[in-house]
């Protein structure tokens, strides 16, 4: 019975040294590091995060910018000579004539000769784009051209291969015509409708076939049924009226060099700013 009473004597002291535990202090040392930890993570988790959404959208925004720029290389370099203008307020749009073809006459009927209901060409291998309803000779200004001037832009109603070695093709017109002067190149232009780029609601738009002499109040292509009208590039943050400094402008061809098209786009995305400034050289050989 001794014996039991020593062990109950020492089970109170046994059990109170398994059950101790961590302080206030400790507790409160453990929280506020775990805090500093957390906060550190957390904040280069955001940085990253943030640097990472930054170079896409400024990846994404440049190759909007430079798709953009480039189709209106490609195809004002491609563009009929001397029919490149802007167009709309403020210069808002770009317009000019596409070229579907491009052939060496064999003869025109030029004043004082009798006029002609046919044409003939070198042969015409390739077939001609179906929005494709002119064709132009010797066009040295662009209100030639917009005016459809008689003598310089005529409709034409169908092109067909003659011959049995098919050396040439016969343009057929719907009635006698006459043009106004030889081109030195010997060079006509099969073309379709006018094509224009146009910075509108901090976007750029591509309108085509909606015809020669058809637009709106402000200048810009009228939008209508046959009208089709595609996205290009968004995120435009171009200049506002009172600047000097306007999308699109063009300077005239003149007998030392080619027609000029200066090109002035600002893209903004997340305070994000790139600044296209190019330049495109229009070859002078109408």
């Amino acid at each position: 019975m001794p014996g039991s009473r020593h062990k109950l004597k020492h089970q109170p002291k046994h059990q109170a040294k398994n059950q101790h535990g961590f302080t206030l202090i400790e507790l409160v040392t453990v929280i506020v590091i775990l805090g500093v930890l957390a906060t550190g993570i957390t904040s280069f988790l955001r940085f990253g995060t943030q640097s990472y959404t930054d170079a896409a959208d400024r990846d994404a925004l440049i190759s909007t910018a430079r798709f953009v720029v480039e189709r209106l290389n490609r195809e004002v370099r491609n563009a009929l000579p001397n029919s490149i203008r802007t167009i709309g307020v403020n210069n808002q749009c770009i317009e000019f004539v596409p070229i579907d073809k491009s052939v060496i006459y064999l003869d025109i009927p030029v004043a004082p000769e009798a006029s002609s209901n046919s044409v003939d060409v070198l042969i015409l291998e390739d077939d001609l784009s179906l929005t494709t309803q002119y064709v132009a000779v010797y066009a040295l200004s662009s209100d030639d051209i917009y005016n459809k001037e008689p003598g310089v832009i005529e409709e034409f109603s169908s092109v067909a291969n003659s011959g049995d070695r098919q050396v040439k093709s016969t343009i057929s017109f719907t009635s006698n015509i006459i043009f106004t002067e030889e081109s030195p190149t010997e060079r006509l232009y099969f073309i379709g409708s006018p094509v224009s780029y146009c910075v509108e609601n901090k976007a750029i738009y591509r309108y085509q076939t909606y015809g020669f002499g058809n637009y709106d109040s402000d200048g810009r292509p009228l939008s209508s049924t046959n009208t089709k009208k595609v996205l290009m590039a968004e995120y435009v943050n171009n200049y506002s009226s009172s600047s000097t400094l306007l999308p699109f402008q063009t300077s005239a061809a003149t007998l030392q060099r080619n027609g000029l098209a200066l090109i002035r786009l600002k893209f903004t995305r997340n305070l994000e700013d790139i600044v296209f400034n190019n330049e495109i050289q229009v070859p002078n050989v109408p």
